[in-house]
């Protein structure tokens, strides 16, 4: 074969590929079957009979409303997805919508879903031409290009959207709904543009980005959190001019709190006076070996010596001191200063717990 002809067959080849161009949004292959009659029913053999009929497999009637074959348009639905935390795509499947729950550190989810999909529509710079606050605004047109049919004609779809949100009266959930409520289309191919599952795909898509900026703004409200759940320690004096520690915690959060420290410090807690805030605890460096199973006090942390101890727990709502005694007589500023890492390294992990 001579290279004339290799090149009429490629050029043949090339041709038969742009004829046979099919848009994305149209199913391939031939339609012949949607012009199939149905046929009469099955005679049996001359002498012969069939067997007792069953409507097990049996095609029902129908009568077809809307696109088949070549006008079916076979884009595949675009699913709503629950990115954010405590957000899941609604039950309801004949709306474009999410369900959003509240998550600890939000202090008011239906204000907090609202700023998220306000931001949303402004950073995609889609305009909002009425609002009503933290129930339902329309945006205005939001513009798509596209090339359709096999000329690959311009389109231009244009959109507009309405977002809806339904909130309890206990404000601890918001339902978000997007629904078009106008289109326009233009440009040649105007005629050609694909809708039905396209304008529930620009729903979804419009959706999916407000529930991904909700997701992004949950990480502040997330390490806001853990950083208020974090308990700050410094040495300071107590209203008495001891030398103490001072945590950012109320008295009620710090007194059971530091039950848990002092064991994990390897303190006995001898007794306990909720009301004068006082524990009296044993100290023993090295409890030893021990063959009673509820011997479970754990090895001691601070470097003190062996002996009796009290801790003074005061506070009001916001911040607490503690004051370690040995004794009677309370430990000096340079012992204070001396084991502030070991004791605060403990209260920061007991209460991340």
């Amino acid at each position: 074969m001579n290279v004339f002809s290799k090149g009429i067959i490629c050029l043949s080849t090339l041709a038969l590929a742009a004829c046979s161009f099919t848009p994305r949004e149209r199913a391939e292959g031939g339609f012949d079957y949607t012009n199939v009659e149905r046929t009469g029913k099955l005679q049996p053999a001359p002498g012969k009979q069939l067997p007792a009929s069953s409507r097990q497999f049996e095609i029902p009637d129908t009568q077809v409303q809307g696109a088949v074959g070549r006008d079916m348009n076979v884009l595949p639905p675009v699913l709503v997805r629950g990115t954010a935390a405590g957000s899941r795509a609604s039950d309801a499947s004949e709306l474009t919508a999410v369900d959003f729950s509240e998550l600890d550190g939000m202090d008011d989810l239906p204000a907090f879903t609202w700023d998220g999909i306000k931001a949303t529509l402004a950073r995609k710079n889609i305009d909002i031409v009425s609002e009503t606050e933290e129930q339902s605004l329309t945006t205005g047109w939001v513009a798509e290009q596209m090339l359709v049919g096999e000329d690959e004609l311009e389109a231009t779809v244009k959109r507009r959207f309405e977002v809806t949100m339904e909130v309890p009266d206990h404000r601890r959930t918001a339902t978000v709904v997007v629904d078009m409520v106008d289109k326009q289309v233009s440009g040649p191919g105007a005629a050609m543009a694909p809708a039905g599952v396209s304008d529930g795909n620009a729903e979804a898509n419009l959706l999916n980005s407000m529930i991904n900026e909700i997701a992004v703004r949950q990480q502040g409200v997330f390490e806001a959190a853990e950083a208020a759940a974090t308990v700050e320690v410094k040495p300071t004096f107590n209203d008495a001019g001891y030398p103490a520690y001072e945590l950012n915690i109320g008295f009620d959060v710090a007194w059971p709190l530091m039950a848990d420290v002092l064991a994990g410090l390897g303190f006995e807690i001898d007794d306990l006076n909720q009301t004068a805030g006082m524990y009296y605890l044993e100290y023993m460096r090295d409890p030893g070996f021990s063959l009673t199973f509820w011997n479970n006090r754990e090895e001691g942390k601070l470097d003190i010596p062996d002996g009796s101890y009290q801790l003074n727990v005061k506070g009001d709502d916001d911040t607490t001191t503690i004051t370690l005694y040995q004794g009677d007589e309370p430990l000096s500023a340079a012992d204070v200063d001396r084991l502030y890492g070991p004791i605060a390294a403990e209260i920061r992990q007991r209460s991340a717990l």
